[in-house]
């Protein structure tokens, strides 16, 4: 096997270990349960995160429901963390919301799904212009509820990709400090196990999903992957749909460390003033 093939496999295996920590954040209309977002569990010294996009909670902080099987919904609840937006939400390039859930969801939850480490979290990171990074998150298109069996189906997307250049961050008003951009050509999805291109899905409802680095490694059959979250994804933006925008997980940490006192690493990248 070439080494590059190898890396592939080993990148997939990290991408579905990720899948286990990345839920389908769910709305209620009508009664039924409808997509709305996607969002990453973590987990910091026994507290318990979810972390999601900003806007997807804007009037509807009180309605955070996730799929704990096949028919039924869980509502979270704990103390909910949110930047706020100053004018139009559109014009937001930290777009972050942290709950901390207390102990009843904890409960709830079970064990439904895996989260990540402390030690997963990719604070002060360097980013690397290759295609060593992956998102994995819950399009709306790709979320089906059948009334009949009163059940919603979710196909994760797998996407591999790599950062942008620092032009587009000056293009798209963003700062390296406390964003990730990295490039999203719906039109050209590389399916990398047949190494054909296809059309990918518009990324709306995978925003909250997590952007993970996977540094190239040797690993046995069924040895854990190392993989590192480093961003929150979170805009498609209008002025140039060939890329997308994320927030750094070091903001996310920051405002984690600061807020819970938790002694996590602290980032050298950006600065976070509570």
């Amino acid at each position: 096997m070439e080494i590059l093939d190898y890396y592939r496999e080993i990148q997939l295996e990290a991408a579905k270990d990720a899948y286990k920590s990345t839920c389908h954040y769910l709305v209620i209309k009508d009664g039924n349960p409808h997509p709305h977002g996607s969002g990453v569990f973590i987990e910091i010294y026994s507290s318990k995160f979810l972390i999601i996009a900003a806007h997807v909670v804007d009037d509807k902080e009180d309605e955070v429901y996730v799929g704990i099987g096949t028919h039924e919904l869980l509502k979270l609840g704990g103390d909910l963390t949110k930047n706020i937006a100053f004018g139009n939400r559109d014009d937001d390039k930290i777009d972050i919301s942290i709950l901390k859930l207390n102990q009843e969801t904890i409960d709830k939850l079970g064990n439904k799904y895996e989260f990540i480490n402390q030690s997963e979290l990719g604070i002060n990171h360097e980013l690397k212009l290759l295609p060593m990074y992956t998102s994995v998150g819950f399009p709306a298109s790709k979320a089906k509820y059948n009334s009949y069996k009163d059940e919603i189906k979710s196909k994760p997307f797998i996407y591999t990709t790599m950062p942008a250049e620092q032009a587009i961050y000056d293009e798209l008003k963003c700062e390296s400090f406390s964003n990730i951009i990295v490039h999203y050509d719906k039109e050209k999805v590389k399916d990398y196990s047949t190494n054909q291109f296809l059309t990918g899905p518009d990324p709306f409802g995978i925003s909250g999903s997590g952007l993970w680095f996977t540094s190239p490694q040797a690993k046995a059959n069924g040895e854990h992957i190392d993989k590192k979250l480093v961003a929150i994804m979170t805009k498609w933006p209008k002025e140039n749909r060939k890329y997308w925008i994320g927030t750094r997980i070091d903001v996310i940490t920051e405002v984690i460390r600061q807020k819970y006192n938790l002694s996590i690493e602290k980032s050298n990248v950006v600065k976070v003033n509570l």
